[in-house]
């Protein structure tokens, strides 16, 4: 059963933020990532107990009809000590953050608690959505660094739509290759970005 469409919604928004250009975007993605793990656990387990009221991270995890518990699953694991790194950044240290191969790993952590949670999830996300997974996932600690770098520079070197139209005073010539602005073309663009990634070889 494909996830429930706010739950695909809020994965764009944390990926749309990870490609984003605000400052301190892997800290928030970050932290969205895990409380996107936590709405999924927890429609997950009112799927089965309608009645289930407040309930801690780490229990909600234990619980049978999540089945991600810590103490036997490396991915429950995984998201017990995602959930501790948040903790630390919203109520220990403001100044905390992630760097960015944190930040990937965290976001498809959140991925794979909505497959594990909603089976056959993945193959019902739009295409953008799958793209830019990809692209998440090459910047993951499960990336290659060489093809991490071939992709930089296809991207910086790609000739996207209206790169050569001479811009007005209102409308700055951004270059949309470089990874500052990969927001304005990860999504809206994705099967150039997908064309890049399949000739460099990027799973």
């Amino acid at each position: 059963m494909a996830a429930p469409r706010d739950i695909v919604d809020a994965l764009e928004s944390v990926v749309s933020i990870y490609f984003s250009d605000v400052r301190h975007k892997h800290r928030a993605a970050f932290i969205l990532a895990d409380e996107l793990t936590e709405m999924v656990c927890k429609a997950k387990a009112k799927a089965a107990n309608p009645a289930l009221g407040h309930i801690r991270f780490v229990p909600l995890l234990e619980l049978s009809a999540v089945g991600l518990d810590p103490a036997t699953t490396p991915l429950g694991a995984t998201l017990r000590a995602n959930h501790g790194t948040r903790n630390q950044l919203q109520h220990v240290n403001a100044a905390l953050s992630v760097d960015d191969q944190h930040c990937a790993d965290a976001i498809l952590d959140a991925g794979n608690a909505v497959e594990h949670c909603f089976p056959g999830s993945f193959d019902a996300f739009q295409f953008a959505l799958k793209v830019a997974l990809r692209v998440v996932r090459l910047h993951s600690s499960d990336g290659d660094i060489r093809l991490r770098g071939n992709f930089e520079d296809a991207m910086r070197k790609h000739r996207w739509n209206g790169a050569e139209k001479r811009a007005t005073v209102a409308e700055p010539p951004f270059p949309v290759g470089t990874r500052r602005y990969w927001g304005l073309v990860i999504m809206p663009a994705c099967a150039d970005v997908e064309a890049i990634l399949n000739r460099l070889g990027v799973p």
